[in-house]
């Protein structure tokens, strides 16, 4: 390993590598967007993110499907990160949330955060293998 240039560079890497994890080899900037807001943002409407990620509409809703339990393809599995929920004022409009499984990549962000260091960021990974292993209903 070089000599660190950046410390905020190798901590966003680190983020990068922290999401890939999730078993998508590309996780798309629009993808990470939209998770992003809705992980500082727990409860929003998704018609929020249309504004605040600045994303058509069909484009939210794809990508708030993927971060669900399923994928728009059918042959692969959505991320679990986030749930819907019907808006209890508006039954029209979604609330979104994080799952368990979004919850614990967003404690792992916060550390990110205040610590770097392949060693947590290798914890990190075997704290999500281990909670996937244990297969709970996400949601």
């Amino acid at each position: 390993m070089g000599e660190l240039s950046c410390e905020a560079a190798i901590r966003a890497f680190y983020v990068v590598e922290l999401l890939r994890s999730t078993g998508e080899r590309e996780f798309p900037a629009q993808l990470m967007s939209i998770f992003f807001w809705i992980a500082s943002h727990d409860g929003c409407r998704q018609e929020e993110l249309v504004k605040h990620c600045n994303v058509s509409v069909a484009s939210v809703s794809r990508n708030v499907t993927w971060l669900g339990p399923r994928h728009r393809y059918d042959h692969r599995s959505g991320l679990k990160l986030v749930r819907r929920e019907r808006d209890p004022q508006n039954h029209r409009a979604w609330r979104l949330y994080l799952t368990p499984r979004g919850k614990i990549f967003t404690q792992l962000l916060e550390e990110n955060a205040s610590k770097t260091g392949e060693s947590r960021f290798k914890q990190a990974l075997q704290e999500v293998k281990d909670y996937d292993q244990a297969d709970e209903d996400l949601g």
